[in-house]
């Protein structure tokens, strides 16, 4: 692999393997802001500061992540061998958002190309890195990605190296880091990412080998994002975590971090619901919009959309699809009531919380740590969730679920104006307050 920086950059070497990199305790950041154009980019990793502290956090994302930014630096390549094939070039940016976070991110399509395109890119990225983390031992282009995280890990310097993935933190265990004071934690989103259980396996892009609770007991930290997670880990593991909610910033507007504004939906035509897919429950949509004609349904695709769950939708009258949302607050103002119905363990719930700060009802069903999220609040309706089971292409088998209890909550939510604002003044309040009482030194500890 042959990967350069521009020439205006004090680091200009080439990124190669070496055992012997080093982590020193420097605080320096490395990416710089710069123009404004528009292109997908493969998220790798970001590095910010925590209040006045120069605390500098390295995130290795799981390079299945797919993001959109709207600014990135002048691009640099890398070079992606695949066994004495051409190598694919794939673009490598630098990136600023708005509230100082920086990320350096690779070119989806590049790097899905490099690993046999994007249908192949979760089993043979899956392979690679069961292989990688059993024997120490990679294939030529997965040892130039590997490469280019230890390089980029030892020229900024954190003070913690936080991962959700096994190939990064086995890449990372592998530093011989000079420095004492890095800390390494992962962080657990999703069960599909523990090496156990019942569901060890269920997900493209999630654990690959049982070899990553080694690297796991390796780590200074685990950190679950909920208690439903915390519990998996202990009964299906024995392996104890550490549970913080997710940071603050997490819920508030990007620039000031201030509580977002309530938005009155009341006059708003749409039931929505964000990323539906069988896990997410994109069958009780279905079904809720057969049985409810009546309203309009609005569904944004994220990660899980595929063309079967679009195929079961295309011909719903009361069905607007649009495309992955870049600006939550779009979605947000279209949206009267928000569906959740997941059948999976939920590991938490973003939307939930985001939808109840601005005011909007949310119907969820009880899988994982949805519980959790609602705060004790209404409309929580039980599900019977899959319980690790699969087909023969590997999807997991989802039980019949009963529609009613959703069909009556959504009328009563949708058509009882007192009911409709009675919720979201509650469920604002609540969630603020929440939010107000969380201790956002927690995860500095």
């Amino acid at each position: 692999m042959t990967l350069r920086r521009p020439s205006s950059d004090s680091d200009s070497s080439d990124y190669s393997f070496s055992g012997d990199t080093s982590i020193t305790s420097d605080d320096s950041l490395g990416a710089t802001p710069c123009a404004s154009s528009s292109s997908r980019q493969q998220g790798v990793f970001s590095l910010l500061r925590v209040d006045t502290k120069p605390i500098s956090v390295y995130c290795a994302i799981s390079p299945h992540v797919v993001m959109s930014y709207a600014s990135f630096a002048t691009p640099i390549a890398m070079r992606l061998r695949n066994f004495g094939q051409p190598g694919t070039d794939v673009v490598v940016s630098d990136l600023v958002m708005d509230d100082g976070v920086e990320f350096v991110a690779l070119e989806s399509e590049a790097f899905d190309a490099a690993f046999g395109g994007k249908e192949s890119l979760h089993k043979e990225m899956g392979r690679e890195t069961a292989h990688y983390i059993e024997t120490g031992k990679s294939s030529a282009r997965l040892l130039d990605f590997v490469s280019f995280l230890q390089k980029e890990i030892a020229r900024f310097s954190p003070t913690y190296i936080i991962s959700n993935d096994g190939l990064p933190i086995q890449a990372s265990l592998a530093l011989n880091s000079a420095s004492t004071t890095v800390r390494r934690v992962a962080v657990v989103h999703t069960a599909e990412q523990l090496p156990f259980g019942p569901f060890f396996g269920g997900m493209p892009g999630h654990a690959s080998s049982h070899r990553e609770l080694d690297c796991l007991r390796q780590l200074d930290g685990i950190w679950s994002v909920s208690n439903a997670i915390k519990r998996y880990a202990l009964d299906h593991g024995q392996f104890d975590t550490s549970f913080f909610v997710h940071h603050p910033w997490t819920y508030l507007e990007e620039k000031k971090h201030m509580i977002p504004a309530q938005h009155h939906n009341w006059d708003k035509r749409f039931v929505g619901m964000i990323n539906p897919c069988v896990v997410k429950g994109s069958h009780i949509l279905v079904e809720l919009a057969k049985v409810c004609p009546y309203f309009d349904f609005l569904v944004y695709k994220s990660w899980g959309f595929d063309d079967d769950v679009g195929k079961q939708m295309q011909h719903l009258q009361n069905m607007t699809t649009r495309p992955t949302c870049t600006n939550m607050e779009d979605a947000w103002r279209d949206i009267k009531v928000l569906l959740v119905p997941s059948v999976w363990l939920e590991a938490w719930s973003i939307v939930v919380v985001e939808a109840h700060l601005r005011g909007i009802p949310v119907i969820s069903s009880n899988a994982g740590a949805l519980p959790e999220a609602i705060l004790g609040l209404d409309y929580v309706i039980p599900v019977t969730t899959v319980d690790g089971k699969r087909d023969e292409k590997g999807t997991y088998i989802v039980p019949e679920q009963d529609i009613t209890p959703w069909a009556d909550a959504l009328n009563e939510l949708m058509t009882d104006r007192v009911r409709y604002e009675e919720v979201s003044t509650q469920v604002r309040e609540t969630t603020q307050q929440w939010l107000k009482d969380m201790d956002e030194s927690a995860l500095e500890q």
